[in-house]
């Protein structure tokens, strides 16, 4: 029995493989392919022999004959169902797999794709992303078919690209799980398998955390299952690699794994593989499978494909036996940065160019731009490209474009782009991903303990075998979204340092003094002093509440403090209401008033909320505070904090700002004001800001009495972290000050969180 398969798009000139007995009389199976375009004339000459059953001209091309019809399979498939024969119907055009959309979708198009498929027909169709919504393209839109055609492609419908649907209108199928009269089951496969994260996994002779090497093994239908090592090679390892969260694959020795029992053809559930390397997923790999049958074409290698995966400094420093990172790669400078997630290996991407950190345009982001950022960070490919600022928009420029790559480059900068910042994209459409990230096994080591639900209580940890808690002497929102990221629940809503309300076992260990820097992905990796069975501290014990919920994300503009600082000799007999609020230096309050001045130092402040969510004071309105001097309310104790240091370090003088009102100041193109100090609610907007005139009240340092000098003026914005943010790292401004006892200039003014590497470049 022989068949040929065209491989190749659109019928034009591709690759012909013909697959034949060996005439040796062996009763092993040979492969011959043709590619280019004599491999086109091969195959349009078999077509011809066949329609005319003229068996001499097969022979004189020395090609076996065909038998049955041929199935374009690698132009059609299924996505996102439970079994092969269901799923979103995926379609390949101009070497890009898209959907379909709904429109007129009904029974006959259904028959087609699924006779197309290789069954006898279609039990149901689906509408409206019934498995699922696709990415990329919508192909197709308005498809008529009459039920008789061969493939979905000869049916009526709008033109190639042409559509006016979204995603939520894919069109799915479920087809009869009974295979066409005219396909030989025993030579037929088909390329229609979707493999999730945790579908696939390595065995390895040892088990390490994480498992970087082993067996490669799928689970299908709740067993695993292997694959056939015939043609396994270093794109189809690298890709295998990628969807388990390492940046590579490494060359393996074999060696080691000849002394296991050899691979019977009926165990292998893929039979080939063949990937290009550039795939994010094995999914998106040609793979080749039975539909049904116990017969298959044997696997001659008897060997189950193997795979060893690089770690990259990201994961070589894990220990598997204490957890704890020994390499120091999270503090290391990097030219690009994730920015806004909740979870590791997630957020908006950020560039740094020209001395500032800049977004990447969403407009052409596609699995294959996110996967060159995984893996430039040390993670696998991506499982998702986020577009329209999923993860909150930016600030500053919009530096790459019409960004394009192959999937196989070292940087993002290395893809194809527009001139850096030459675009006139906005940061409502700033790009992400979500990487495949290995699996460190420490989800299992946490817990919490006497919540009302399972995003809240007392946070528990493992250590070895023995269960204990963690004191709070130290503990604050980067402890909390630590935790909240190990237990996969999303960001950390509030920090606890008592959790007596919280009922739980009574453990006889804990941890104390623990420091985390944020970006750790556990609390294992954490810093601190003793794991001991001393107990805490005045029975301060540490919980988390965590939350999926979007957050809001606040951010200053140092440009506003540079531009806008100056120096004013104020009378005192004008500073009664910031005395009433004690925004003066201590001393002002040994003078006597009125007589006197105080120098101060006063520039403009503005905080945008680029989060996805309105910033809510942290106490209700009932609680807020009527203070008469202004006639207004203040909705939260501390809002900012202004601190002068010197060269060294030491502070030498300090201001803090009442939240005089948190409003809506202005708000960008397609956002809308909410939040008035004067009437109702306050609040600062997504997508708006709040702006403090260098001319209010206690906006401003006191520095009477500091000498001249240089000096340092930070601004931090939400400092006690009251309300939960999205990202805190970009709360603070840090400004270089000359002073001369007269007047003042600001210079080198920018987020806090761009200092490292603005020292170094």
């Amino acid at each position: 029995m022989y068949i040929y398969r065209k491989e190749g798009k659109g019928g034009v000139s591709g690759c012909l493989r013909c697959n034949f007995s060996d005439w040796s009389g062996g009763g092993g199976l040979r492969t011959v392919s043709m590619c280019g375009p004599a491999g086109g004339a091969v195959q349009r000459a078999m077509e011809a022999a066949v329609r005319v059953r003229v068996l001499w001209a097969l022979l004189v091309l020395l090609v076996p004959a065909v038998v049955g019809e041929e199935l374009e399979t690698v132009e059609i498939r299924l996505r996102g169902g439970s079994d092969d024969n269901e799923g979103r119907v995926e379609v390949l055009y101009e070497g890009e797999y898209g959907t379909i959309c709904d429109d007129e979708w009904n029974i006959n198009a259904a028959n087609v794709v699924c006779r197309q498929l290789g069954y006898k027909g279609a039990v149901d169709f689906k509408r409206s992303s019934f498995f699922g919504p696709g990415t990329g393209q919508v192909w197709l839109d308005n498809v008529v078919c009459k039920g008789n055609e061969s493939k979905i492609g000869d049916c009526s419908h709008r033109g190639w690209g042409k559509n006016d649907c979204n995603h939520d209108e894919d069109a799915g199928v479920i087809c009869s799980t009974e295979v066409r009269d005219d396909i030989d089951i025993s030579d037929r496969y088909v390329s229609q398998v979707t493999l999730r994260v945790g579908d696939i996994r390595l065995r390895g002779l040892t088990k390490r955390i994480p498992q970087a090497e082993g067996y490669v093994e799928i689970n299908y239908q709740e067993k695993w299952w292997p694959i056939c090592a015939d043609g396994w090679d270093y794109n189809d390892a690298k890709v295998v690699c990628g969807q388990l969260g390492f940046r590579d694959a490494l060359t393996v020795d074999l060696r080691k794994y000849r002394y296991e029992r050899p691979l019977l053809h009926k165990d292998a559930w893929l039979t080939r593989v063949d990937c290009t390397g550039s795939e994010s997923t094995l999914t998106e790999c040609r793979l080749e499978r039975l539909i049904q049958g116990t017969v298959s074409l044997p696997c001659l290698s008897n060997m189950t494909a193997v795979v060893k995966c690089d770690l990259g400094p990201r994961y070589s420093g894990v220990s598997p036996t204490t957890h704890r990172k020994l390499s120091a790669i999270t503090s290391q400078p990097k030219f690009v940065r994730l920015k806004g997630g909740a979870n590791t290996g997630e957020g908006r991407v950020e560039i740094y160019y020209n001395r500032q950190w800049g977004t990447v345009c969403g407009q052409s982001w596609d699995l294959k731009q996110a996967s060159v950022v995984c893996r430039e960070l040390g993670y696998g490919s991506a499982r998702s490209a986020p577009k329209g600022a999923q993860f909150g928009q930016g600030h500053g420029p919009v530096w790459l474009d019409h960004v394009v790559c192959t999937g196989n480059e070292l940087s993002i900068v290395d893809c194809a782009h527009s001139n850096f910042s030459a675009t006139s994209c906005t940061h409502d459409h700033d790009a992400s991903v979500q990487c495949n990230v290995p699996d460190l096994k420490v989800k299992e080591k946490i817990r919490l303990s006497g919540g009302r639900n399972p995003r809240e209580g007392r946070v528990e940890i493992q250590r070895g075998r023995k269960w204990g808690i963690v004191c709070s002497n130290s503990w604050t929102y980067k402890e909390a979204g630590v935790a909240c990221r190990q237990l996969g629940m999303g960001y950390a809503l509030h920090a606890l340092k008592e959790v007596w309300y919280f009922e739980g076992d009574k453990l006889d260990f804990v941890m104390a003094d623990l420091e985390c820097d944020g970006t750790e992905e556990a609390l294992h990796f954490c810093r601190y002093k003793s794991w001991t069975n001393k107990g805490c501290k005045s029975h301060q014990v540490a919980g988390i509440i965590c939350t999926q919920a979007r957050l809001p994300d606040l951010v200053p503009d140092a440009s506003q403090v540079r531009q806008s600082i100056y120096l004013e000799d104020r009378p005192l007999y004008l500073l009664y209401c910031a005395a009433e609020e004690n925004c003066l230096a201590s001393s002002a309050y040994q003078m006597e008033w009125p007589y006197g001045s105080r120098r101060l130092l006063r520039f403009t402040q503005a905080v945008a909320n680029f989060g996805k969510a309105d910033f809510r004071p942290n106490i209700d309105s009932s609680q807020w505070i009527w203070h008469q001097c202004h006639a207004h309310y203040h909705s939260m104790e501390i809002f900012t904090q202004y601190d002068l240091l010197s060269e060294n370090g030491t502070k030498v003088a300090e201001g803090h700002k009442a939240s005089f009102c948190l409003e809506d100041s202005h708000c960008y193109d397609g956002y809308e004001p909410k939040y008035d100090c004067n009437v109702g609610e306050q609040g600062i907007s997504m997508g708006c800001d709040d702006t403090y005139k260098h001319s209010l009240d206690c906006q401003w340092i006191d520095i009477t009495g500091v000498p001249s000098g240089t000096y340092t003026l930070e601004v931090i914005i939400n400092p006690l972290r009251a309300v939960a943010e999205m990202d805190f790292e970009n709360n603070r401004i840090s400004c270089k000050l000359n002073y001369n006892g007269y007047q003042v200039v600001a210079n080198e003014c920018h987020l806090g969180e761009d200092e490292l590497l603005n020292s170094i470049y």
